[in-house]
């Protein structure tokens, strides 16, 4: 099948490419990206012009109603979003959709640069230097992503929903076995902040260190299937910041264990957790949200992410929901976590 869509794009959609400035020199190639346990999902090709070394196209190919769906809506989210040219550099652009043998095809651009999750498997961007700096630019694309995507704003979390969001969790962990005061300690923040306001926008879905690529020309984000809109502005950096920490490469080429890494990222003091604190904290400050405010939005975030219900589409095993109930309970029955100072 690769080779008779390969065909194609070298005779069907030549034109219609060549007018999107992608120029086809035959005869094209192809790698396949997908990783195996999630090869199921969907199935990725870089497509290559004649003897050069950078791919000009990428195939994205899905099977299954399901994942039709999915892929049908990252087509059209890149459609409406490259009409913002604030973000569309740093997005593929979407060339073609079409149905073929059962599949559904997606053509998109190809965007330069490395994943952040392989260059941080290799031990690279690991100094302090680079860790700001990429923070930088997630950060930054997210605040311009949510400005272009506006859709007004939702009332800060109120005590109601904080024990809405516990008493679900107690049902599915039951007993939840929370510290002394926690519960407390929540609704009064919530009580604090009952006037503020949080934006709602566009929601990547899935924006972790494997999705950014980075080159010398900046960032690009790549897999919008999972993108909703409008949803709540935190999701996304929370979703970030804390994937990273279980990326880093806490001791080198040893692995570290999941409540370790998100320790050592959320709770213990060290450089690395200072500048996700600030990074965080100012990424918030700009939507005029204060660190206090934060740390209850963390908290609701870990909840969410905690129950059955959160990650859908996902065939890894254990569920993803039991770890990071793992990590909320590290959170919470930490003294002091670094965060919330």
């Amino acid at each position: 099948m690769l080779i008779e869509l390969l065909d194609i794009l070298e005779h069907e959609l030549r034109g219609s490419l060549s007018q999107s400035g992608v120029k086809i020199r035959p005869p094209l190639s192809s790698i396949k990206t997908s990783n195996n346990d999630l090869a199921s999902r969907k199935i990725n090709f870089l497509v290559f012009n004649h003897r050069e070394r950078q791919p000009i196209l990428i195939l994205r190919i899905a099977q299954g109603d399901e994942q039709k769906a999915l892929l049908k809506n990252e087509y059209e989210t890149l459609g409406r979003l490259v009409k913002y040219p604030a973000v569309t550099g740093a997005m593929p652009f979407p060339l073609g959709l079409f149905e073929f043998k059962n599949n559904l095809i997606a053509v998109e651009g190809s965007l330069p640069g490395v994943s952040l999750f392989v260059l941080l498997q290799r031990g690279k961007h690991t100094h302090p230097y680079w860790v700001k700096r990429d923070f930088r630019l997630a950060c930054d694309f997210l605040s311009e992503l949510g400005r272009v995507t506006t859709d007004g704003y939702t009332p800060f979390p109120d005590t109601n929903m904080v024990q809405s969001k516990l008493d679900q969790l107690s049902s599915t962990y039951a007993p939840l076995n929370m510290p002394k005061d926690y519960e407390k300690q929540l609704l009064e923040i919530a009580d604090e902040h009952r006037s503020l306001m949080i934006m709602k926008c566009g929601r990547h879905g899935d924006y972790w260190p494997g999705n950014l690529l980075l080159s010398p020309k900046g960032i690009g984000v790549i897999d919008w299937e999972g993108f909703a809109h409008p949803d709540l502005l935190f999701l996304d950096i929370f979703f970030f910041m804390t994937t990273y920490a279980l990326c880093y490469p806490w001791y080198a080429w040893k692995s570290c264990p999941t409540e370790k890494a998100f320790g050592l990222g959320f709770i213990e003091e060290n450089w690395l957790s200072t500048i996700i604190k600030e990074s965080l904290q100012h990424f918030f400050l700009n939507f005029n949200v204060p660190p206090r405010a934060m740390y209850l939005l963390f908290n609701l975030f870990l909840m969410e992410m905690s129950l059955p219900a959160a990650i859908t589409n996902d065939p890894r095993n254990p569920p993803q929901y039991s770890k990071w109930f793992n990590m909320f309970q590290t959170l919470i029955q930490s003294k002091s976590p670094f965060l919330a100072r």
